[in-house]
């Protein structure tokens, strides 16, 4: 089946955008396109459906008979760079609570208020996909033991988003919700079971692409418009959000997963069309764009905060002469150090882990052979 490379960019973007909205608020950019630039709150939407796209396209058509594999293989991918970034995040906040750091080092900080944002911040939302990866196998194998079509599977996302959005704008309407930072706030936008539904709604995505691959990466114009609709709809909802709220007449909770509709629009449309967008965001220097985008995301606040401790002073003359250069160079300079976490702690750091599993199995079967 055709890799739709495109993905890759997409996430970069993504990640892009997270950053833009913690630390570029002041920038020429956010006065002009501050809603759609600075998106960071539902750039996470993204990620869940990108991430249970991905994975249904590669298993749909085959079990997962080894559990311990598939983790593994998961555990590879998140765990090096995620450990570097949360002690790097703990030496340089000062002081760290046990229950913080046994939260975040299982994975656990987005189940319990206040602890989401505790130590390294961003990586709450580590926490709800190590949560996606858990359950993943257990949707897959529901699907393949009850021989659900792709048809019926959609419905059941399409549905389970509805309901999903119907109980957080319910919840934002009535008492519970009492702002930032709250219990309450936190079991709204960071708690994984409001984001599950972005997660199905990949898996659906996926499960159609899969099915049905001829309906997919074709030329001509109606797919390159149907890629230019998504694109168009996804703008506007994310710069224009209260005409639309004021549209729907209830809340719309943008950061907890309503984003993961048009999202999954966006997705299909870039897999459906084979075109001179896809094309340019499959070039081999964007896909390497978007293979930094995990380390770019999870070191942000540990770089920012050397950075602005450390090497800030350092180069005031030149941040004078770039306009917003304070937050530019931060951002060159996070890319930088993100292709370098690329190739000296991600890969050998997934390769290792790979090994040490292939060599545990590899003692077991002669252990059981003797």
């Amino acid at each position: 089946m055709k890799r739709v490379d495109s993905f890759q960019f997409l996430r970069f973007l993504a990640a892009l955008s997270v950053i833009f909205y913690h630390y570029g608020q002041g920038i020429w950019l956010s006065k002009t396109f501050h809603l759609f630039v600075f998106n960071g709150p539902r750039m996470f939407s993204l990620f869940y459906v990108l991430s249970g796209f991905v994975l249904t396209v590669s298993h749909i058509k085959r079990n997962i008979a080894n559990l311990r594999d598939y983790y593994v293989s998961r555990i590879a991918r998140i765990v090096p760079v995620y450990m570097v970034a949360l002690f790097l995040s703990a030496l340089l906040s000062g002081s760290v609570s046990i229950t913080a750091l046994f939260l975040n080092l299982t994975f656990l900080q987005a189940w319990f208020p206040p602890y989401p944002l505790s130590i390294n911040s961003p990586a709450w939302s580590l926490s709800v996909q190590a949560f996606f990866f858990f359950i993943f196998p257990f949707i897959l194998s529901a699907i393949q033991k009850n021989n659900l079509s792709w048809q019926k599977f959609g419905l059941i996302a399409l549905v389970f988003y509805v309901f999903t959005q119907a109980i957080i704008s319910n919840l934002m309407s009535a008492d519970f919700y009492t702002g930032f930072p709250s219990p309450s706030h936190d079991l709204i936008y960071y708690f994984p079971l409001p984001h599950l539904c972005s997660f199905i709604l990949g898996m659906a995505g996926g499960y159609l692409y899969a099915s049905r691959p001829e309906w997919f990466n074709k030329p001509g114009y109606l797919p390159l418009f149907a890629l230019i609709g998504a694109i168009a709809i996804n703008f506007l909802i994310l710069q224009y959000p209260d005409n639309l709220q004021s549209i729907a007449g209830f809340p719309l909770v943008y950061g907890a997963s309503f984003n993961s509709l048009p999202y999954l629009l966006l997705i299909l449309g870039l897999a459906y069309s084979q075109s001179f967008i896809t094309r340019a965001m499959a070039l081999p220097f964007l896909e390497k764009l978007g293979e930094i985008s995990y380390s770019l995301y999870i070191l942000q606040q540990p770089i920012e905060t050397l950075y602005r401790e450390h090497i800030l002073t350092h180069i005031a003359g030149l941040i004078k002469i770039i306009p917003d250069g304070s937050f530019y160079i931060y951002v060159l300079l996070l890319i930088l150090i993100s292709f370098g976490s690329l190739y000296c702690i991600e890969k050998p750091g997934k390769k290792l882990i790979l090994e040490i599993n292939k060599s545990f199995q590899k003692m077991h079967w002669i252990v059981n052979t003797l």
